[in-house]
């Protein structure tokens, strides 16, 4: 069987399951939660708002989490009885989620696990920055885009070597 790329179903409980993972490292709120767990993916899988928030009431109704306001956003850590669900979580190679994030395999790796992260960030940007920060922000993604082509224009220069000019006698 091929390896799948793009995002992925996950199966029943995974959800759950991911949360007590990362809230063992930190306490974070929903967002967090959900660009942490697309990132150690890899991308693979990012969990909807309509699949965390749920799991995280149910989690805190349920005396897994508690919950604290910070800056306007609730900010979630596991309580004693959820430090025990998470030692109780057998995770294996069908789980999407690795107990700890996984250093890249190569620089492709970590180059394809980047953009998620920064899209995310950008969505965030465009619902709570402020216009000062989204017009930074804009200009920022804009430079990088003109520099990664630059890039690669760059390398397609070296790679052809002499630019196409072999037994050009003028």
């Amino acid at each position: 069987m091929g390896r799948r790329t793009g995002p992925q179903r996950v199966r029943r409980g995974a959800v759950r399951d991911a949360i007590l993972v990362v809230l063992a490292e930190r306490a974070m709120h929903g967002y967090e939660l959900m660009t942490e767990l697309e990132a150690r993916s890899s991308g693979r899988w990012r969990p909807s708002p309509g699949s965390i928030y749920p799991a995280l009431t149910r989690m805190e109704r349920d005396g897994l989490l508690s919950a604290e306001e910070h800056d306007g956003k609730k900010a979630f850590s596991l309580t004693d009885r959820g430090r025990e669900a998470r030692d109780a979580v057998d995770l294996d190679d069908s789980d999407p989620l690795p107990a700890r994030p996984r250093e890249p395999d190569d620089v492709y790796e970590a180059l394809r696990a980047l953009p998620p992260e920064i899209a995310g960030q950008a969505r965030q940007l465009r619902r709570f920055g402020s216009p000062h920060q989204v017009e930074r922000a804009a200009t920022l993604l804009d430079e990088v885009k003109r520099r990664l082509y630059d890039l690669l224009a760059d390398g397609s220069r070296r790679d052809a070597g002499t630019d196409g000019k072999e037994g050009d006698t003028g």
